[in-house]
């Protein structure tokens, strides 16, 4: 999928559980999921570190590609020297190659504990006031944003070997990032984004007519059971190839048009 895809479905699928909080009223939490959503974003974009080209990390966070650079040499670099000193069993060679070893579950375990490392060193030498919660946080946006990333591949032709570089278990789906048939658009990764919206926009207008009331117990389980029948329905439906998934593609680009305008 494109970098916009994974920032706009990773974060469609966590800000429906910051909301509540936004709403809540306590002073405490917006340093904290505002850090969680900002870690979120980041490692949605973070895999494609490794893609050789200009993504939109590269275009939209600068800086942020700039430093992904040598993340992934880090990513290689420390995996090589724990395969040295544990004698890993390897199927596969750890280079930089597109959807390897950052796009593998160990690889963005890696990423995620060397940026947030870096970033606890800079958020604590800098400005002095960063704790345990926020390194947490950070990491598990940082985690949680790329394994995201990484099921959202899954859903593409290409597809994610979840077992690299131990061995192959390819995951893929029926989804091209770019066009299968000329002048037509797969508008699948469009309709996710929109679903999984719905239940922030739901969210939203309740808490704003006090249609909802913030009660943690009752309202997270039906937020984790509607993102999950989402997910499921964007796994299942990425393993189709029906021919109403492919539309034109003006058509499409005239529909964001209209849609962006009735936002402004």
């Amino acid at each position: 999928m494109l970098g916009k895809e994974h920032v706009s479905i990773s974060v469609a699928t966590i800000i429906p559980f910051i909301i509540p909080l936004i709403f809540s009223g306590n002073v405490e939490y917006p340093i904290y999921y505002i850090t969680l959503l900002i870690a979120v974003t980041i490692g949605s974009l973070t895999p494609d570190a490794d893609c050789g080209g200009k993504p939109k990390l590269y275009y939209d966070f600068k800086l942020i590609y700039d430093i992904m650079l040598p993340l992934q040499k880090a990513v290689i670099f420390a995996f090589r020297s724990l395969s040295l000193k544990y004698d890993l069993n390897l199927e596969h060679e750890v280079n930089n190659r597109h959807r390897g070893i950052m796009h593998a579950p160990i690889g963005i375990f890696l990423s995620s504990l060397i940026l947030t490392l870096i970033s606890a060193l800079f958020g604590f030498f800098i400005f002095q006031g960063i704790n345990l919660i926020m390194v947490l946080l950070i990491f598990i946006g940082l985690l949680f944003g790329q394994f995201l990333h990484l099921l959202e591949d899954s859903c593409t032709v290409t597809g994610i070997n979840w077992k690299f570089p131990f061995g192959t278990k390819l995951l893929n789906g029926k989804i091209y990032t770019f066009s299968k048939i000329k002048g037509k658009k797969d508008i699948r990764p469009m309709v996710y984004q929109q679903v999984l919206w719905i239940n922030t926009i739901l969210l939203v207008f309740g808490f704003s007519f006090d249609v909802i009331d913030f009660n943690q117990w009752t309202l997270y389980p039906f937020i984790f059971l509607f993102v999950g029948l989402v997910w499921i329905f964007i796994i299942i439906a990425s393993r189709t190839d029906y021919d109403f998934w492919y539309q034109d593609r003006n058509k499409i680009n005239n529909f964001r048009k209209a849609t962006r305008n009735l936002t402004k």
